[in-house]
């Protein structure tokens, strides 16, 4: 009778053991670490694995993703976070979020942001993606991302002649009439790639990207969207400052 005791007991402690050591579901290490206004999140019902962040009218939240870095969900916003992959996705359904990523180690899943559009692969860096009826936009603040369709070809449309010729005019008859034929020779070289067919095309710092059905624009980063990241930034700036980018 002693050595049944002793055995249940024994078989007790391991299962004590067990629960402590078994992370309570696979979403593990999702956390809203600041929220202001209607916030909502949670596992998903019947999918170990994800979790759910929406946020209403006036809501803000910033996510901790565990090593992954953190997410800035803007108002009126929809994300799913699946991490039962190899690949951590983050499904964004609705709205502005801003990606704050670490730069991915051997020790780390890859990770990538999927909406209707597109499929953004991600290694350590900042970006805003935007999913809204009469907007859908990826701008880059740092690093460099990945994009690829995830149906035909996307017919990309790159202004960086216009935008970088902008970038450096300067004032003075003679200035402007070197620049205008820097500007000629340069627009000889590059207007051939200003129309272009992929399936996939990089994104870099300072760039932004606006989406029409498979028509893809690329342009300097807007001040609206600028100003709209800055703002998300402020919002978040505690936790941000902690990614390793």
């Amino acid at each position: 009778m002693r050595a049944s005791l002793q055995a249940i007991s024994g078989l007790s402690i391991c299962l004590l053991l067990l629960c402590l050591t078994t992370p309570a579901h696979a979403a593990e290490g999702m956390e809203v670490v600041k929220s202001t206004g209607h916030v909502t999140s949670g596992d998903i019902e019947g999918a170990p694995g994800q979790y759910r962040v929406n946020t209403g009218a006036g809501g803000r939240a910033v996510v901790s993703v565990g090593a992954t870095g953190f997410i800035v969900v803007e108002q009126n916003s929809t994300v799913e976070i699946d991490r039962s992959g190899p690949v951590e996705v983050f499904r964004q359904i609705s709205g502005m979020i801003y990606y704050a990523m670490n730069k991915i180690d051997r020790s780390m899943r890859a990770a990538e942001v999927r909406t209707k559009t597109a499929v953004i692969g991600v290694r350590g860096t900042r970006f805003m993606v935007v999913e809204q009826p009469e907007r859908q936009e990826i701008g880059m603040r740092k690093g460099e991302v990945r994009v690829i369709s995830p149906a035909e070809e996307f017919e990309i449309h790159r202004q960086q002649v216009t935008d970088e010729f902008a970038a450096f005019r300067k004032e003075g008859k003679d200035a402007v009439a070197r620049e205008r034929q820097a500007f000629k020779e340069y627009q000889a070289r590059t207007q051939r790639e200003f129309v272009e067919f992929k399936r996939e095309f990089s994104l870099q710092t300072d760039r932004m990207v606006a989406f029409s059905g498979r028509r893809v624009t690329e342009t300097a980063l807007s001040a609206t969207t600028r100003n709209e990241m800055a703002g998300l930034e402020q919002f978040a700036a505690e936790w941000l400052s902690k990614v390793r980018d």
